[in-house]
């Protein structure tokens, strides 16, 4: 039972889909990692996760489509 919309909190329930501005820092400090070529050095990854979070309303960035966050972090790169 969901507890949460009755107003009674469960303590011994955790959250397994909590996303923050963190979580969202996570995911896009991984992808431009994942491959190697790149470090999140390289990147601005405060403004890829401002403009995707823009775009989305959302910090669950694991929905995002992979060209358009590709898309974001190349105008991102820093010179």
């Amino acid at each position: 039972m969901d507890l949460g919309r009755l107003g009674i909190i469960d303590r011994n329930r955790t959250e397994r889909n909590v996303y923050s501005r963190e979580t969202a820092t996570r995911f896009v400090i991984d992808a431009v990692e994942s491959t190697g070529a790149a470090t999140r050095d390289d990147f601005d990854v405060e403004r890829i996760v401002s403009t995707a979070h823009a775009m989305m309303n959302d910090w669950n960035f694991t929905s995002l489509q992979p060209e358009a966050f590709w898309r974001i972090a190349s105008s991102c790169i820093k010179q």
